[in-house]
């Protein structure tokens, strides 16, 4: 069973799973001061860290934050890797989905267009209303490209490390 533990002060564990988050993301080890930063950011008014829970053990985090409204942008979703593709990110979204829904008529979540994993399950899931696009202009060329996509007829380059 899968069940949203809202964060009370618990920085060890809070600490080490953004560590993992960023590393799974960068494949770079961010120090512990930038982790305890992210905590503080996550868990300041307008946002909420909830750890994501399966059968009582942590095994990832929820970070909803507002961006002028309500708190409706899932901000952040992370499982450990041990505990990825059983189904318990899409439980977790889902628990998200119905706090969510007692207070905003929408909840908004951004995913690297790189990350198509992610993307393809956003989609399962019945997010496919493009609200916002994110365009970035890289001034060193130390990445690769990925893929190509096309929208509106412009093409743009999906790049990784």
């Amino acid at each position: 069973m899968v069940e949203l533990k809202e964060y009370q002060h618990e920085q060890d564990i809070a600490i080490s799973l953004i560590g993992q988050f960023w590393y799974a993301h960068n494949q770079e080890a961010p120090s512990y001061e930038d982790n305890k930063e992210n905590l503080v950011e996550w868990t300041k008014e307008g946002h909420k860290l909830y750890f994501i829970t399966h059968q009582q053990q942590i095994v990832g985090f929820v970070h909803l934050g507002s961006r002028g409204c309500e708190m409706d942008w899932l901000e952040d979703i992370f499982v450990v890797p041990d505990y990825q593709n059983r189904g318990i990110g899409t439980q977790a979204i889902a628990l998200v989905e119905q706090l969510v829904q007692t207070y905003s008529s929408s909840l908004y979540i951004e995913a690297s267009s790189r990350n198509i994993a992610a993307i393809r399950l956003y989609h399962k899931l019945g997010y496919n209303c493009l609200n916002t696009i994110t365009v970035r202009k890289d001034f060193n060329d130390g990445y690769r490209v990925v893929r190509k996509d096309t929208i509106s007829d412009l093409e743009f380059i999906i790049k990784a490390k």
